[in-house]
């Protein structure tokens, strides 16, 4: 595959370049360009780079583009940042963007014929347009594939913004390897609601033998879905849309639809609204009381099941498919994929699972 570049002056991001494989992203730092290098070119390098710009933490998480392509292929994609990026295929063009998302924006695109992005606030050096094979390169745009001269589409992305975690509380660096798999806007920009959840009787207990760091990381869900790619023209079995994701609950066999945020405790109830999106409420609980009364929120966010103890008194687990159980930071979205089992206690479990309609 080879991507064409415009080089830049001022207000450039480096441009990654290896196979099929493209990210461009505004960090320079001598470390950083090392490790990003040796990913991009590796047999996995879509989820080792993405685990290297992730591995620090949803607040230290630059803005980036990271695109794998080979023609004939879905093109896969993602995004995080406000300057949007464009992709073409016959019927046209559409214009994708993680602009409010606190996040990241993630897709799997079929028919691809041209791929452009533009960094923004970047002065090109000329004219001219670079083949970039195999390099790195600072850059005003990265592009690959030859564009159809149609009117562009705009895609609105709905999501709720979060507030990101700070960088010292963010989950520690993956332990096998230099990178994760997904895309956000750094603490500083995100803008940060009121909580959904409200004030409770309740006064959470911190039992440091409980907290001892092992934490859900967001590279191990990249692990996952690295490992869970789709074969060309399927969809991806972890990103499902809106009307066909469900919570199984373990204690009623229901399966509830996460077409709006569910907040789910003992005896839960609201007091604030974050953002317009009135939350569901869902009793569980158990004769020995050991689950919260506003115990923890489950909400879709794009394309993404996002989880947040909502400073419950006893904390809440989550099993990764194929991995073992790991605690939530109370009050810490944390993104999950399909399979994941969210533990609440005394046997009440919820599952992420697809509706099959």
């Amino acid at each position: 595959m080879t991507f064409s570049v415009r080089p830049s002056g001022d207000g450039g991001w480096l441009a990654f370049a290896s196979g099929p494989r493209l990210l461009v992203t505004p960090v320079a730092s001598d470390g950083f360009v090392d490790a990003a290098w040796a990913a991009i070119g590796a047999a996995d390098g879509f989820r080792l780079s993405l685990d290297l710009l992730t591995n620090n933490g949803l607040a230290a998480t630059p803005p980036f583009v990271l695109v794998e392509w080979s023609e004939g292929a879905d093109a896969r994609i993602i995004l995080r940042g406000d300057a949007p990026l464009a992709v073409t295929d016959a019927s046209g063009s559409e214009s994708l963007s993680a602009s409010g998302v606190s996040t990241w924006v993630e897709r799997s695109i079929p028919g691809v014929t041209a791929i452009r992005f533009s960094v923004p606030a970047a002065t090109p050096v000329g004219t001219a347009t670079l083949p970039l094979i195999v390099g790195v390169a600072l850059v005003a745009e990265a592009s690959v594939g030859a564009a159809v001269a149609t009117k562009p589409v705009e895609v609105d992305v709905e999501e709720t913004v979060r507030e990101a975690p700070d960088a010292e509380s963010s989950p520690s660096p993956v332990e096998d390897s230099v990178a994760g798999d997904t895309m956000y806007r750094s603490g500083a920009d995100a803008v940060a609601p009121e909580p959904v959840a409200a004030e409770t009787d309740e006064v959470p207990v911190v039992d440091d033998a409980l907290h001892d760091g092992e934490t859900v990381l967001t590279s191990d869900i990249a692990k996952m879905r690295g490992k869970r790619r789709p074969a060309a023209g399927t969809v991806a079995n972890d990103v499902a849309p809106a009307q066909r994701l469900v919570l199984a609950i373990s204690t009623t066999g229901a399966r509830e639809a996460l077409t709006q945020p569910l907040l789910i405790g003992r005896s839960p109830s609201v007091s604030k609204i974050s953002s317009g999106h009135v939350p569901r409420l869902l009793i569980v609980g158990t004769p020995e009381q050991d689950i919260s009364r506003n115990h923890v929120q489950v909400s879709l966010e794009g394309d993404t099941v996002v989880v947040t103890d909502l400073h419950s008194r006893n904390g809440t687990m989550v099993e990764l498919p194929g991995k073992s159980p790991q605690k939530l930071r109370a009050g810490e979205p944390t993104s999950v994929i399909l399979g994941t089992v969210i533990d609440l206690g005394s046997g009440v479990t919820l599952t992420v699972e697809e509706s099959g309609e």
